[in-house]
């Protein structure tokens, strides 16, 4: 009798604490995920009270983007050798590019022309993508452009291969924000088997073959495989972005901000609103700071597939942005999280940014090179609409008494 009330007692107990438990564990995750729906409501309440200031264009110099405007159609008779010399010593730990040199023009119709003397498989990442090397011995990296520009990529953020125009409009934008630490990138068309095949590595070759006379590769990367290859066209032809192939010693770190890539399964950052205090304790205020400006770039196209970043001489660089531009109609306000969790911003970048305004954005960057060849309007109009939920988060910030530096 006595044993069996012991066994009742401990198993009352144990129902006891798996109750308290169980609702401890719900009512802390219900809480959690309140948290961010309820910053994400905050900041679009914001976003429908913008004061004055966010929607009026008020003229700054920006002399960066003037001698940009100026030098990117001209075109200098320089060796080619020279040009990619000139283009090289732009690298340092404040820029990948110099948006006011007069042989910017040059560098980008170089990139567009140069001769491909060898072409090899850029192994790195995820993707297929080709690394070239043109007359002059520079190194270019080649996306091949697998969407028309008209294509909505459904999904996560993240989904669908990566995007030649993102890279291209990237660039475009470190331009207009004078954030010049994304490399120079042009659209280019080259011929697969004119072009590549006759230079190619053999590890190129072995990943080659013909469609119907036309040549095909399929690459050596993650995703890459013989049933989903990238052709060129029935003229022969396949255009994607040339990327100047930056030559420093770049550092790779994990983003703090990474996601699962799991269906079902979140990231701690994507549960606990609270999280930037855990990143203060690893890394800098500098290093947070950037990645801010990171995010708001990465806002902006919509790439939220930073899981890692780079940096050169302690400066964040913005590379790698092929995941942008997938679907107008939809903006990830979660790749704001560094933002809107931080709520650190310099000063400087609210200035570039409050230099956008007032429609400014999508005029300017409306007048960049073969710019309606990659973007659809939509994805103009949603340009526009994220740089207005940017200013909207700066908002919700003040009201925690935003951190400016």
């Amino acid at each position: 009798m006595i044993r069996k009330r012991k066994l009742l007692s401990i198993s009352v107990t144990l129902i006891v604490v798996f109750i308290f438990s169980t609702y401890y564990l719900l009512t802390t995750l219900t809480s959690t995920e309140s948290e961010v729906r309820s910053t994400h409501e905050k900041i679009y309440h914001h976003l429908k009270n913008l004061p004055q200031l966010y929607k009026t264009h008020k003229p700054l110099e920006n002399d960066a983007f003037d001698k940009f405007t100026s030098n990117v159609n001209v075109v200098i008779n320089e060796d080619v050798a020279k040009v990619w010399q000139i283009a090289n010593s732009w690298v340092s730990g404040t820029k990948l590019v110099d948006l006011e040199s007069p042989f910017l023009g040059t560098v980008l119709s170089r990139l567009k022309t140069a001769k491909v003397v060898k072409a090899d498989l850029d192994t790195r990442g995820t993707q297929l993508k080709f690394l070239l090397t043109l007359e002059g011995g520079q190194n270019v990296v080649f996306k091949p452009k697998w969407y028309d520009k008209s294509r909505v990529i459904e999904g996560p953020v993240y989904a669908g291969k990566d995007r030649h125009s993102s890279e291209i409009v990237a660039f475009y934008l470190s331009v207009l924000l004078n954030l010049p630490l994304t490399p120079c990138s042009v659209e280019r068309t080259l011929s697969l088997s004119r072009d590549i095949v006759p230079v190619a590595t053999r590890r190129l070759l072995n990943t080659s073959f013909e469609i119907n006379n036309r040549t095909c590769i399929f690459g050596k990367c993650f995703y890459c495989k013989r049933e989903d290859p990238i052709c060129e066209d029935e003229n022969f032809s396949l255009t994607g972005a040339a990327i100047f192939n930056i030559n420093a010693p770049l550092k790779s770190y994990r983003s703090p901000w990474q996601r699962t890539y799991k269906k079902n399964k979140k990231a701690v950052w994507e549960e606990e609103d609270n999280y930037c205090k855990f990143v203060k304790e690893k890394i800098t205020k500098r290093r947070i700071l950037d990645l801010v400006d990171a995010s708001v770039f990465d806002f902006l196209i919509q790439n939220g597939d930073r899981h890692h970043y780079e940096t050169l001489h302690e400066s964040v660089v913005l590379i790698d942005n092929g995941k942008g531009f997938g679907n107008p109609n939809i903006s990830h306000l979660d790749v704001l999280a560094p933002l809107y969790q931080c709520c650190m911003l310099r000063s400087a970048t609210l200035k570039k940014l409050l230099n956008l305004a007032g429609g400014q954005l999508r005029k300017k960057i409306e007048t960049m090179p073969d710019l309606e060849k990659l973007l659809i309007s939509d994805h103009l109009r949603a340009l526009e609409e994220r740089l207005m939920i940017v200013f909207a988060t700066i908002e919700y910030c003040k009201t925690l008494k935003l951190n400016k530096e």
